[in-house]
């Protein structure tokens, strides 16, 4: 059977449960701007088309940021100064991407294609295929490149010939929202959240199951009331995982056997951030809340952006940075949860959350706008 895809707008009507009511975004109203600024570098990559669910997300190793962009670049920046260090032209569609590691980068594809590149010239390593787009950046670690498909597959091959060596498979439900989170490589064990409201651990080595929950079990009477995609980004602190669904629930589980710690009745399709005390995310309705990272309860929300489809909130020197589908950047102060400031940083909505490096941060907009940027209070 044809699997279908669900356009995040259609999701919120439902997940409201009244589908009359309004989802016009917030308007921006004046702020008291705090603090300043400073764009530190800004470059102009090939402009996105139709790429929804795409996570082309800026990696920084080593001093250099590596940005890929949907038609096919893929460049090398010296993550100070903005200074090309190489640039390559793929000629091929691009998904996801880039993940790093110490000796090469890996992309993925729309129609399951995945390429390596060495990491200091942009050469090509190798290439190979899976079953279906990838739509979360692909993992590197000990010595293997994970990548996750849209059809429930996780594959591990080989950092250095690109062979399969492990698949892990999962049966998904028919009717899910666009997009994937990104798997989390801690400790040998990957941790992989499902469509289907199911949180995996396995072996990075062999794909091993060590243990498989079903920590949202969602129920309805039809496909979109039992929507319990976990889509967004994951966090692993210790011995615990952090995540958000879909379906209304934010929770805690633990590394070792996927046992629920706790558990709030927040969702979020972009994920999780936490911070040394704190968990934030953006729920459905583009509201950011901020929890308890110890037992879940609610600290701060932060209203002002109603339906403004924004990203997973970023840690920031203390503070926090989301981005919304106009391209705005704000930051929310992040002990009283107040709006203090904000930036435009290109003419369309960013791909993910801002990437923090230090006291940098690096935002990618669908209009092909990277920027570097610093802010002071």
């Amino acid at each position: 059977m044809k699997r279908y895809t669900l356009l995040l707008m259609v999701f919120l009507l439902a997940a409201c449960g009244n589908k009359n009511e309004e989802t016009k975004p917030s308007e921006l109203n004046d702020i008291s701007e705090i603090g300043r600024f400073t764009v530190l570098w800004k470059h102009q990559l090939k402009e996105a088309d139709d790429a929804y669910g795409y996570q082309l997300i800026p990696a920084e190793n080593n001093g250099n940021l590596y940005v890929a962009s949907q038609p096919g670049e893929v460049v090398s920046f010296d993550a100070k100064t903005g200074k090309v260090n190489w640039k390559v032209n793929l000629e091929v569609e691009i998904s996801a991407g880039p993940g790093i590691g110490d000796t090469l980068l890996v992309l993925g594809g729309p129609e399951g294609k995945v390429i390596a590149l060495d990491i200091d010239t942009g050469t090509q390593l190798w290439e190979t295929n899976v079953t279906s787009e990838v739509l979360s950046p692909p993992v590197i670690d000990r010595n293997k490149v994970v990548v996750r498909t849209q059809d429930g597959r996780v594959y591990g091959f080989s950092i250095q010939t690109g062979e399969r060596e492990w698949v892990f498979d999962t049966n998904i439900p028919n009717l899910t929202i666009r997009g994937n989170s990104k798997p989390i490589a801690k400790g040998g064990r990957i941790y992989i959240g499902f469509d289907n409201g199911k949180v995996a651990a396995l072996n990075i080595i062999d794909g091993t199951v060590l243990w498989q929950q079903n920590v949202i079990n969602r129920q309805g009477k039809t496909e979109i009331d039992r929507i319990a995609d976990i889509d967004g980004d994951i966090a692993v602190v210790a011995t615990d995982l952090y995540l958000s669904s879909a379906a209304d629930k934010t929770m805690s589980v633990a590394t070792e056997s996927g046992r629920v710690l706790w558990s709030q009745n927040i969702g979020s399709v972009t994920g999780v951030t936490v911070s040394r005390r704190s968990l934030y995310l953006s729920d459905n309705q583009s509201i950011v809340h901020e929890l308890n990272r110890m037992d879940g309860s609610r600290g701060w929300s932060q209203d002002q952006l109603l339906n403004r489809n924004l990203t997973r909130p970023s840690y920031y020197l203390g503070d926090l940075l989301v981005g919304d589908f106009e391209g705005y950047l704000h930051v929310i102060d992040g002990v009283k949860g107040e709006l203090i400031n904000r930036i435009r940083t290109g003419g369309d909505r960013l791909y993910g959350a801002p990437v923090v490096i230090g006291d940098t941060f690096y935002t990618y907009n669908y209009d092909g706008q990277i920027m570097a940027i610093r802010y002071t209070k």
